[in-house]
């Protein structure tokens, strides 16, 4: 593989990365505006978060570190 096909892979992964962040915003975006309209937007954000299963949030969690690089 030439320097060119390197590149081009890294971007379609990029590109698929970011793709699915976009979805995910989107969906929870989505999810507040329901909260807000429902009227009671604090007490249905609040089960939300506390309904989210455990393992999902630690995947998440796990997931994002790997993606923030912090250089000194």
């Amino acid at each position: 593989m030439d320097e060119d096909e390197k590149l081009i892979i890294r971007l379609r992964k990029e590109i698929g990365e970011l793709e699915e962040r976009l979805r995910a915003v989107e969906k929870e975006q989505r999810m507040i505006r329901e909260d807000i309209l429902s009227g009671e937007a604090i007490s249905r954000m609040k089960k939300r978060l506390l309904n989210s299963p455990l393992e999902n949030i630690n995947e998440v969690k796990k997931k994002i570190d790997k993606q923030i690089e912090i250089k000194i």
